[in-house]
């Protein structure tokens, strides 16, 4: 025999009757009158209506009044019993509040009654109110949001968008469906996001992604934002992007780039002014110096030259004199040879001590005057540097006749003078030329900006150049290693980083004491040491020395940029530059490579570009 339904009615009744309880929490019986005749179940604990308050009331009056004509229309459907209402409603408490019930009523007609039970719902329905309003809420602030927030379906499609994403795109909520993302990205990009996409679908998430957006009219702007994934039983089913449009950002960024590059390119102006400045300063102290060195030998020979003049025309007239009053083969022989003698010794005198050569001078004086010869001298002079005396000009008076003897001695004498300033010129124009020739290797004028250059051979034409400043009271010992290499680097600058250190150290010293200079070969160059001993740099300073615009000296004695002008120099050339100082003992090491840094670098040390965000290394 067929069974309706689950065939409950054949079960025995002690069985359904317990199931019926364990399902449901209230039953009652009401008249097709509508007023409650039975209630069973716990209704006092979940409506706060006692057995008595409800029985021969009005069921309706129970039920909310949003709910009252749903609820009547449902037992009225199923009053001539053959069919069975399930629906919901709300009930009133005792207190006035409401409590949601699941009901399932069938009309009994020989019994002018209906039969329900209800089971409890407020508590889902609570959970549900939760739900909503919990969506409503991330709806709201999504709609709200002006970020632009899209959920992208596997095939590209979008499955949700904000508002702020049509107010950017300008599309409608109608065109959407037909759009995909690729429509809204830049083509450049598509491969980006691609990779993008693949990865979430993989289970990454991207917290800083970039590209640029279409819009409907055809301009672009600049996006960033994150990206995840959205999965349901481990099924991938959609992307979630946030973006915002960084236009702004993207323009003053740009703004301050250019900005920071001004500046950058202000101080750097300034900065080379500031370091010409300095470099123009060293310049001068050089030059006051090497003004006074190239002075005095130029002024030497400067004078040299114009007493040659007459000492020359002297000789001459004393010679033709002589070759007019036909003087003797002897005589002309002694006067050569005497001549001879004074060219010989024009660059190497007799030296005697002051007291020696004035009795000396006093005895030819005696003689010249005895002879008649008082007006000549002057001669007594040249005549000692010959190294001759009273006896010598007997024998010499003994060749001569009395009437040659004047114009002998003059021309003897003019000759030692002419040879004499033919040598001082000379030493003068040695010196100038020595000068200039340090002066020149010094700045390595006509020569490449990287040299391969003699340490030794900078230093010592630093010294040269400074020369005018060291030789009153600085003694300078050179410690020079036997076996440094010369090295590939910036000649004149490095000159003049040993330039900037030996002159601070003199200046440190207040222009006596002892500088020392030591050369060594290191592991991959040389290494150079200033050492002074001087009153040194105090302790809290030691630190900043090579820090711009700081300096020890007076106010008006220093920029504070030649250290750091050394620095710069010695990190620019690859190398490394430190300073210990106490007390009587400052050391500045200057370590230099043999190669400069740039010769060893290939291309394929080259680093790469960054990532672009968003994109997988």
């Amino acid at each position: 025999m067929p069974q309706d339904g689950l065939g409950i009615d054949s079960w025995p009744h002690a069985v359904s009757a317990r199931l019926l309880d364990r399902t449901a929490d209230l039953a009652c019986v009401t008249g097709f009158d509508g007023r409650i005749r039975e209630v069973t179940g716990d209704w006092a604990a979940l409506l706060g209506w006692t057995g008595g308050q409800l029985l021969s009331r009005p069921l309706i009056e129970l039920v909310h009044d949003d709910d009252a004509v749903t609820t009547l229309a449902e037992l009225n459907a199923v009053r001539d019993g053959t069919a069975v209402a399930c629906f919901q409603n709300r009930f009133l408490t005792a207190d006035g509040s409401t409590k949601w019930f699941l009901w399932t009523a069938i009309g009994v007609p020989d019994e002018q009654a209906f039969r329900a039970v209800a089971r409890d719902l407020t508590a889902r329905h609570q959970a549900e109110s939760l739900v909503r309003d919990s969506e409503q809420r991330y709806l709201d602030l999504i709609e709200s949001a002006h970020d632009i927030v899209q959920s992208i379906l596997p095939d590209g499609h979008f499955e949700f968008v904000n508002r702020a994403w049509h107010e950017h795109l300008g599309y409608t909520a109608e065109e959407l469906p037909a759009l995909t993302l690729f429509d809204i990205v830049e083509e450049a990009d598509h491969e980006h996001c691609t990779l993008i996409i693949g990865q979430i679908m993989s289970g990454k998430s991207f917290d800083r992604v970039e590209v640029t957006f279409v819009a409907k009219d055809g301009h672009t702007f600049p996006v960033e934002g994150n990206a995840t994934g959205r999965f349901r039983e481990g099924r991938f089913v959609a992307t979630h992007t946030f973006f915002r449009d960084v236009s702004d950002q993207k323009q003053a960024e740009a703004l301050q780039a250019a900005y920071q590059r001004q500046l950058e390119a202000e101080v750097a102006e300034r900065s080379a002014a500031l370091v010409q400045s300095e470099k123009l300063a060293t310049l001068g102290r050089l030059s006051a110096g090497m003004a006074h060195e190239l002075n005095n030998p130029a002024a030497a020979a400067r004078r040299g030259a114009a007493l040659l003049e007459d000492a020359f025309s002297k000789t001459c007239t004393s010679l033709l004199t002589l070759a007019n009053a036909a003087q003797s083969p002897a005589e002309g022989s002694s006067l050569a040879g005497l001549m001879q003698r004074a060219a010989g010794q024009a660059n190497d005198v007799d030296r005697l001590d002051p007291l020696a050569r004035g009795d000396r001078e006093e005895e030819v004086e005696g003689w010249l005057e005895a002879h008649g010869l008082g007006d000549l001298w002057e001669a007594a002079g040249s005549l000692v540097d010959l190294g001759m005396d009273a006896a010598d000009l007997d024998t010499f008076a003994g060749i001569f006749e009395p009437g040659h003897l004047a114009p002998a001695i003059t021309a003897l004498s003019e000759a030692r003078n002419t040879y004499g300033l033919i040598a001082q010129v000379g030493h003068g124009s040695a010196r100038v030329s020595q000068i200039v020739a340090a002066l020149k290797d010094y700045s390595y004028m006509d020569r490449a900006p990287v040299q391969d250059v003699d340490i030794h051979e900078g230093l010592d034409g630093t010294l040269v150049m400074l020369q005018s400043k060291l030789k009153h009271g600085v003694e300078v010992i050179r410690d020079y290693g036997h076996d440094v290499p010369r090295i590939e680097t910036l000649g004149s600058e490095l000159n003049q980083v040993w330039t900037n250190l030996i002159d601070n150290a003199a200046d440190a010293m207040s222009g006596s004491g002892h500088v020392t200079i030591r050369t060594r070969s290191a592991a991959d160059g040389v290494a150079v040491e200033i050492e002074d001993d001087g009153p040194g740099i105090p302790p809290d300073a030691l630190s900043k020395v090579f820090d711009p615009f700081f300096t020890t000296k007076p106010p008006g004695q220093g920029t504070g940029l030649g250290l750091n002008i050394v620095f710069n120099m010695i990190r620019g050339m690859g190398g490394n530059i430190d300073v210990q100082s106490a007390p009587g003992h400052t050391v500045f090491r200057v370590s230099l490579p043999q190669r400069p840094p740039a010769a060893d670098r290939t291309p394929d040390e080259a680093q790469p570009d960054d990532a672009r965000p968003g994109i997988p290394s």
